[in-house]
């Protein structure tokens, strides 16, 4: 069992030390840091002035952030627009970043041919293709990719 150390909430240093480990394991969103601050007992003041020093070094920067988050989910884990919105929301990125960034990202990557690849890998023709449209709902692809890729799927 991890003994846990009491933090002094106004340790400025063990905060900054504290943001530097979360964001060394992956990169962080600037409300997930604070949140993630907060959680381990960091006063808000101090939350707030590691934040600052985090953004002036280019530690966190949530357009990056954003984009990069997006294009490994879509290109990695081949999850689609509407789950990687729901995450960067939950992520605490802003409404109109998740937009700009979603564009961007649909424009350098081809969404329906990740969508094809994983529905040919699910698709039976002697079935009903409402398990297939179901199933890539469920990954976070819109309806709209979804028909064009059953009609690829029924063409072939």
């Amino acid at each position: 069992m991890k003994k846990h150390k009491k933090i002094n909430p106004k340790d400025e240093k063990a905060a900054e030390k504290s943001a530097l480990n979360l964001i060394k394991y992956r990169a962080r969103s600037e409300k997930e840091l604070s949140n993630r601050l907060k959680e381990k007992g960091f006063d808000e003041e101090v939350i707030g002035k590691v934040i600052e020093k985090c953004k002036k070094s280019g530690l966190i920067d949530d357009k990056l952030f954003a984009y990069l988050y997006a294009y490994d989910k879509l290109t990695l884990d081949k999850k689609g627009p509407m789950f990687i919105q729901h995450e960067l929301k939950r992520l605490g990125v802003d409404e109109s970043l998740i937009f700009e960034t979603l564009e961007k990202v649909k424009n350098e990557v081809d969404i329906n041919a990740i969508a094809l690849e994983l529905a040919k890998n699910y698709y039976d023709k002697k079935q009903d293709t409402l398990k297939t449209k179901a199933y890539l709902y469920r990954r976070g692809f819109e309806p709209d990719i979804i028909n064009c890729v059953i009609e690829n799927l029924r063409g072939d």
